[in-house]
């Protein structure tokens, strides 16, 4: 392509998706390089893919529900895409399309800015594909997770799947049994008021990391911060997933500090 005309990436979304388009483009000017990303919401995936590869599109962040679904569309998966049986990222390289997930990648970031990983007993709420992602990514970094959720049999299931141990009903969880306990439920997201736990099932030593962003300082943060505990809000997670995804498209080292203020921005103009 000539020089003139920017490289495009995008985001494969149900519905058009604000934040990875903000921070993408903030990425981009800060590395000084000629992409633009723009938000596509569709609802067919694989005549996505097939626009992808026709148009020369560098890369598609993708979003639900489509995680899934591309998957039998595109060339190769990496390891961590194929455990985890979703895809976020498609990198296409000369028109060979791997599928990545970058959402383990951030959570692991994320948590290593506040604690090593390796031997800390991790509690994980949820069961969805945020937490499974969650699951693999903290397990494969030495962490000992255990994996809760309002529905137990759901726990169980994502616990066989990666071999990890189950704790049953997010009620049955102990704080005093675990170093790290990390949200990944929808428990709080969109509703500052609510927290997947009782005040009881807090204590001081914890690690706590809420993966909903909005708000950024969701009920969870702000209890278990009000405790002493260090927190980890889930803009931090988001953001080291758009870093990877930056990384994979470009080849260079993410402008953590650009992308930090730009999600920071959209979130205060929308959230």
């Amino acid at each position: 392509m000539p020089h003139s005309i920017p490289s495009l990436c995008g985001s494969l979304a149900g519905q058009p998706f604000t934040f990875n388009v903000k921070v993408h483009n903030a990425a981009y000017r800060a590395l000084g390089v000629d992409y633009t990303f723009v938000s596509f919401g569709v609802e067919d995936a694989a005549g996505a893919i097939d626009a992808m590869r026709t148009l020369g599109i560098r890369g598609l962040n993708v979003t639900m529900p489509h995680k899934q679904a591309v998957m039998p569309h595109l060339d190769a998966l990496d390891e961590t895409a194929r455990e985890i049986g979703a895809v976020n990222t498609i990198d296409n390289r000369d028109g060979h399309l791997t599928g990545y997930n970058t959402d383990c990648v951030g959570a692991v970031r994320a948590l290593e800015e506040a604690t090593p990983l390796e031997g800390r007993r991790v509690a994980l709420l949820g069961a969805g594909g945020a937490a499974r992602a969650i699951a693999w990514g903290v397990r494969r970094a030495g962490g000992r997770v255990t994996v809760f959720n309002r529905t137990a049999s759901r726990a169980q299931a994502l616990a066989d799947d990666f071999g990890l141990a189950c704790g049953g009903e997010l009620g049955a969880f102990d704080p005093h049994g675990f170093d790290i306990v990390v949200n990944a439920t929808a428990a709080g997201f969109r509703a500052p008021d609510v927290n997947p736990l009782r005040p009881r099932q807090l204590a001081p030593h914890l690690v706590v990391m809420d993966a909903a962003f909005i708000p950024v300082r969701t009920k969870l943060i702000r209890d278990a911060a009000e405790l002493g505990c260090r927190v980890i809000d889930g803009t931090r997670m988001l953001l080291h997933q758009f870093c990877g995804q930056v990384e994979l498209y470009t080849g260079k080292a993410a402008p953590l500090e650009a992308m930090s203020a730009a999600l920071l921005d959209e979130i205060a103009r929308v959230g």
